[in-house]
């Protein structure tokens, strides 16, 4: 059985970049159906971070 090739840097950014996407989607679903305060603030800071952070690793594809 052959073994997977190591990922790119490009591949590897674009995995953590799709994998942000979809953690931010969750995130974003789960204060959709929230009515607890205390988790509303929780799925509010994590939405905050993951878009962050989304956005960094854009500028990182970005750059040369």
């Amino acid at each position: 059985m052959s073994r997977p090739h190591p990922l790119t840097p490009d591949q590897q950014l674009q995995q953590q970049l799709d994998d942000t996407s979809r953690a931010l989607a969750a995130a974003q679903a789960g204060y959709d159906q929230c009515a607890d305060q205390d988790l509303l603030e929780y799925y509010l800071y994590e939405i905050s971070a993951l878009r962050a952070k989304h956005t960094y690793l854009l500028r990182q594809r970005r750059e040369p």
